[in-house]
């Protein structure tokens, strides 16, 4: 235990913004391995954010540019990505009633059960992590975040000005 505490004394003098990659780094890892673990070893964070969204808005029309817009990725990105995703079988391209210029995206069965497996592992790696965190200390932890993305959204709009 007393390792622990010094490692935790050290980080105190870290960036934070080496201290969220490394959680990120940390997290990603547990959430793949669970993935690895489930079967489904070739999907990526990326792939799994698209199975949210898609699973999210299955009763509405999705179609490419939603997913370029959601994720503020380039047009060639999201192409390749869903023709990986296409050619594993977790959405499919269907054509819009209304355009036959648009393609639709659905997720398939294969896409539902592996979208619910991830939310699975997600969820089971939050309560992981909130182990012996009290209501108090993650309304701090949330604060401290606004805090943070606000002051990252100024930098950025200050950024644009100069």
């Amino acid at each position: 235990m007393e390792e622990m505490d010094e490692e935790c004394l050290e980080n105190r003098h870290m960036p934070l913004s080496f201290e969220f990659k490394r959680m990120n780094n940390l997290m990603s890892r547990h959430i793949h391995s669970g993935l690895v673990g489930g079967g489904f070893d070739e999907i990526t964070i990326m792939h799994g954010w698209i199975l949210g969204f898609l699973h999210g808005n299955r009763d509405r029309k999705i179609y490419q540019r939603d997913l370029e817009n959601r994720f503020g990725i380039a047009k060639s990105t999201v192409t390749n990505i869903l023709k990986l995703m296409e050619k594993k079988g977790y959405v499919t391209r269907v054509e819009d009633a209304d355009d036959a210029r648009l393609k639709q995206l659905r997720l398939t069965k294969l896409g539902e059960d592996t979208h619910k497996e991830t939310i699975r592992i997600i969820d089971e790696t939050n309560r992981g992590m909130e182990k012996g965190i009290t209501d108090e200390e993650k309304e701090v932890f949330y604060a401290i975040l606004d805090k943070l993305r606000k002051n990252m959204e100024g930098s950025k709009e200050e950024a644009k000005n100069d």
